[in-house]
């Protein structure tokens, strides 16, 4: 069989059988470097092949004798014509020549056509492939003849399945059940005869029973946590939908906090551990929904709006309203997401390009089975009136937990590279606060306007620039505390900031100023500065970058420096007051599923001139296993070198030294 032929005959037959599926012009899914691209090419400019409905050649997928057929049909054709047009061509040349008078003249033309008729017999010698080929064509004949019949009924056949696929769904179960479980070990130890300290201030070391309030091992701080949780929700495709997550565990604390409790008493260690959070512990065993809800579209005066009804949580900013991650050591999507969580409502309207959300309830109706009765998840307002961490709760600041708000979240786009959000919030509690018989002054609250507060109000909003690969970001925001409709404090309580973000294929960038004052106390989660959880009364800069190294190494690295914004405000924190922070993180996948982290943090203060300069330092080695798309391990060791230096502003007290460390180990499935 002729070269040719045999090349173009196996491009039908190979393509369609065996071609791989990719992506690529002349079919979207056949690259340019495959070996019969160019073939596939020719043919489908020639009309040979024309593909899918949807334009892709599918390469990989067997072909029907009907799409052969269909092959087969357009291949005589294209062979059929470019026989008869030569020789149509030859003919007319040749009869156009006849009638000259000096044919001399065009020999050369002549022997051009002898070129072209040569080739044409051997065209010619083809008679024996070409009888194949119409073979070939007489063989599916009937499949050609009938493929507008058959695809009618195969549409009748797809008919029938979609109504046997319906009557399925209408069998399917009610309700959709999928959760997940973690289990948590927690290993704290002590050096040197010092508990370590935890980036959320907890000791470590701490030994339980006839242990207690002395430096232990890792074997007598042990905890071990477990949790379960299973989310129900409604398969309906019409009307109301509904969904539920119930949990079951012991790492609530009394508080409602993940893990444990903030405790600023120390827990009974006295002077060893300081005044700063609890140590790692069970809780006891409780029960409780974390989210109930039921969500419709409806209208109302002529506007449509979707609604979603219950126990439900929502966030906006980190600088205005979203819950601090208070569990560093614990990896869970439902604690990790950033929402308030309350019981009440949030109704969302688009207006146009905008979105509008109304969104509010209680907050203090969220309790577990626990004998404690502790909240879940509560909302909490406030600062410590010198160093806070944490949630910003207890010590002698403004502190405040809040019953129930209101808000309302504006979402626009100014351009299709701008985006501007808009918030207001209303904090109402139950329990009136007070600043002291001195009226403030002497505690460095500034201006006080009333020496009592219910109510909290937090207004502000940030606009986003997407210039790919260039994204810049800027916000502002104030709180004002009330009490009744009163203002109580109006002083140093706004925060503004400025950032600016490059993002390259394998690198990226982002710089930041920002200034927070001292009496700012939206519930918020801004970041931290070491055990420094949300920082006040501060203003300076922080740079980060990224970059992958190669294919498995990946590098991270962080600094901060800032100053105090104002000498009343915050005690022990001055306009002098200075703080650097610094962090490295690397990552290095190892093998299949594997991967190692490498990361050191360290800060240093120096709160006012000749003071000494206390230090924090933690070293973090990590490794994660991922076992398959819905199980994972985690390993973290945490070594922390704690140095107060003898200030005491700080919270730690004895030595000021916590040396120390952390092993956590948490396995999650998801089923």
């Amino acid at each position: 069989m002729n070269r040719t032929l045999k090349l173009a005959l196996s491009a039908v037959f190979t393509s369609a059988l065996v071609l791989p599926v990719f992506a690529q012009e002349n079919f979207p899914d056949v690259p340019d470097n495959h070996w019969a691209y160019e073939a596939l090419k020719n043919m489908k400019a020639d009309g040979l092949l024309v593909g899918y409905p949807d334009g892709l050649f599918r390469g990989g997928r067997p072909a029907s004798r009907y799409e052969l057929a269909v092959a087969i049909h357009a291949t005589y054709q294209k062979l059929k014509g470019l026989y008869d047009g030569l020789d149509s061509q030859i003919k007319a040349l040749n009869s156009s020549l006849d009638g000259k008078a000096d044919k001399a003249d065009l020999q050369a033309l002549r022997d051009a056509l002898s070129a072209v008729e040569k080739d044409l017999s051997g065209m010619k010698a083809w008679g024996d492939d070409i009888a194949n080929l119409k073979k070939l064509a007489s063989t599916f004949e009937k499949e050609i003849a009938s493929l507008g019949v058959d695809v009618e009924a195969m549409k009748k056949d797809i008919g029938d399945l979609k109504d046997r696929v319906d009557k399925l769904e209408k069998r399917k179960p009610a309700v959709d059940i999928h959760g997940t479980v973690d289990l948590l070990a927690l290993a704290g130890y002590s050096t040197s005869d010092r508990f370590g300290l935890t980036v959320d201030g907890r000791p470590t070391g701490v030994g339980r029973g006839d242990y207690y309030d002395t430096p232990s091992g890792a074997t007598r701080d042990l905890t071990i946590l477990h949790e379960g949780a299973l989310t129900f929700s409604g398969t309906k495709e019409e009307g109301p939908k509904w969904k539920a997550t119930l949990v079951v565990g012991n790492m609530l604390s009394g508080y409602g906090y993940k893990l444990t409790s903030i405790d600023r008493g120390g827990a009974g260690l006295g002077s060893q551990t300081g005044t700063i959070a609890a140590p790692f512990e069970e809780a006891e065993q409780s029960i409780y929904f974390q989210d109930f809800t039921v969500s419709f579209d409806t209208s109302l005066l002529g506007q449509n709006f979707s609604a979603e009804i219950g126990r439900t949580g929502y966030k906006v900013s980190p600088y205005i309203f979203q819950r601090p991650d208070n569990t560093p050591y614990f990896a869970n999507d439902r604690w990790d997401n950033g929402k308030y969580m309350f019981d009440g409502a949030i109704l969302t309207m688009n207006l146009g390009p905008a979105k509008l959300d109304v969104f509010g309830g209680r907050t203090n109706t969220q309790t577990t089975s626990g004998s404690y009765g502790g909240y879940i998840q509560p909302l909490v307002v406030g600062r410590y009136s010198g160093r806070p961490i944490g949630l910003m709760e207890g010590g002698n600041g403004i502190v405040g937990e809040i019953d129930q708000f209101l808000g309302v979240n504006l979402t626009t786009p100014i351009t299709d590279k701008a985006t501007l959000n808009l918030a207001y919030l209303w904090l109402d509690s139950n329990s009136i606060g007070s600043f002291g018989s001195d009226g403030g002054n002497g505690n460095g609250y500034g201006t006080l306007a009333s020496d009592e507060y219910n109510r909290l109000e937090v207004y502000g909003g940030d606009l986003k620039l997407d210039f790919d690969p260039i994204k810049l970001a800027g916000g502002y925001s104030k709180s004002v505390l009330k009490y009744n409709e009163h203002v109580a404090l109006d002083d140093m309580n706004d925060a503004w900031w400025a950032c600016a973000g490059f993002k390259a294929e394998k690198w990226g960038a982002k710089a930041e100023y920002r200034e927070i004052g001292g009496n700012y106390m939206a519930p918020g989660d801004w970041g931290r500065i070491g055990i420094w959880w949300n920082p006040l009364n501060i203003k300076g800069f922080d740079a980060s970058i990224w970059a992958d190294l190669n294919d498995k190494l990946t590098l991270k690295a962080k600094g901060g420096w800032y100053e105090g914004l104002d000498d009343v405000g915050c005690p022990y924190w001055y306009t002098d007051s200075k703080v650097d922070t610094y962090t490295v993180d690397l990552g290095y996948k190892l093998w299949s599923g594997w991967d190692l982290s490498l990361g050191w943090e360290y800060v240093q203060y120096r709160p006012e001139p000749g003071a000494p300069k206390p230090q924090e330092q933690w070293y973090n080695i990590g490794l994660n296993y991922g076992m398959g798309a819905n199980a994972k391990l985690s390993i973290l060791w945490q070594i922390s070198d704690f140095d107060a230096k003898g200030y005491d502003p700080l919270g730690v007290q004895g030595d000021g030294r916590r040396t120390g460390g952390l092993i956590t180990t948490q396995l999650s499935v998801k089923f």
